[in-house]
């Protein structure tokens, strides 16, 4: 399937508020704003003009860059599509050409999108959020693996401001390590760290995003074990609210992180985690699975643990899963 960026007609309307702008006759531009309607964006047309009501929901990037502040880096650029492989892909690829810290790549769909280990993301169209951001981290790249905590903490610090900001059901939270979010017990968000390098900057890294905001954002086969936003809140979510204010407390979280007080970042993420301490866990390994019991935290953001034979070890990386009562022991 094809890449399809957001038409440029979509700024021109979202930058002229409701007074709208005349209907276009240039093919291109006409042709924009049918791919906008077919996308289902809601466009207002009268005397000849068209307009885009503003909302909370609509992914605009131009309303994206003015709503998030610049806390942690000059600017957020925003780069959407409608449809696209992989966000970390276009992000990786731009960041390789230059691309500034905080740019911000977002799609309603992808074709490939993936998670850890190549695990495939499902994403289906405005169902949930799919983004990427180019991070050009100061910080030794061993330390790196903390911006996938801090993330999870900024998600998590976001998800609790739901009840107050839209009503509905306060959300359950916990974080999962390495870098993933549930809702009541249920994934709802995950995120993935790639790195890439580029002459003259460095190493830098990418941070992508997918999560589950309303029904149908996950496929029907996995609801024992995953969740969406809007599900567990029992109110609509609006999505774009939800990326900005991520991206607020992201970039706290990253200017922590840049300072070195990563400690912080790790406690938060302790305060918000019920598995990093005396659960017990199982730990696949290739074809191997094996048990062992957490406890702690190192001050890098890699995952104590204690096997069976009661050495301690340190979990820079895997595929790990709570232990349910039934098979502990």
């Amino acid at each position: 399937m094809s890449e399809i960026e957001v038409p440029e007609i979509l700024n021109d309307l979202a930058a002229a508020g409701e007074q709208g702008i005349d209907l276009p006759q240039e093919p291109a531009r006409a042709g924009g704003l049918e791919t906008l309607r077919a996308w289902g964006f809601t466009l207002q047309c009268a005397a000849g003009r068209v307009c885009l009501p503003r909302d909370e929901d609509t992914m605009v990037p131009v309303w994206i860059e003015e709503e998030t502040p610049a806390l942690a880096w000059s600017k957020t650029e925003v780069v959407g599509f409608l449809q696209t492989g992989s966000t970390n892909d276009e992000a990786l690829r731009r960041c390789r050409g230059g691309a500034g810290q905080g740019l911000f790549v977002y799609a309603e769909t992808q074709t490939s999108g993936r998670g850890r280990l190549s695990r495939p993301w499902f994403s289906p169209r405005r169902a949930g959020l799919y983004f990427s951001l180019v991070l050009r981290p100061s910080r030794p790249a061993k330390q790196w693996t903390i911006l996938a905590l801090t993330a999870s903490v900024a998600l998590a610090q976001t998800l609790k401001e739901l009840p107050t900001r839209l009503g509905g059901k306060p959300v359950v939270v916990d974080l999962k390590w390495p870098n993933d979010v549930l809702i009541s017990g249920r994934k709802t968000a995950g995120f993935l760290i790639e790195t890439t390098e580029m002459a003259g900057h460095g190493r830098s890294a990418v941070l992508g995003c997918g999560i589950n905001v309303s029904a149908g954002s996950f496929p029907e086969d996995l609801a024992h074990r995953a969740t969406a936003v809007a599900l567990e809140t029992g109110v609509a979510v609006p999505r774009r609210w939800l990326a900005v204010r991520f991206l607020y407390h992201l970039q706290i979280g990253y200017n922590l992180f840049e300072l070195g007080q990563q400690t912080k970042i790790l406690e938060a993420w302790k305060s918000l985690s019920s598995m990093w301490n005396g659960v017990p866990i199982s730990i696949m390994e290739g074809n191997r699975r094996r048990s062992a019991v957490t406890c702690g935290l190192s001050e890098d953001g890699a995952l104590l643990i204690r096997t069976r034979s009661g050495e301690q070890e340190t979990l820079l990386a895997g595929d790990v899963s709570v232990r349910s009562e039934k098979n502990r022991g």
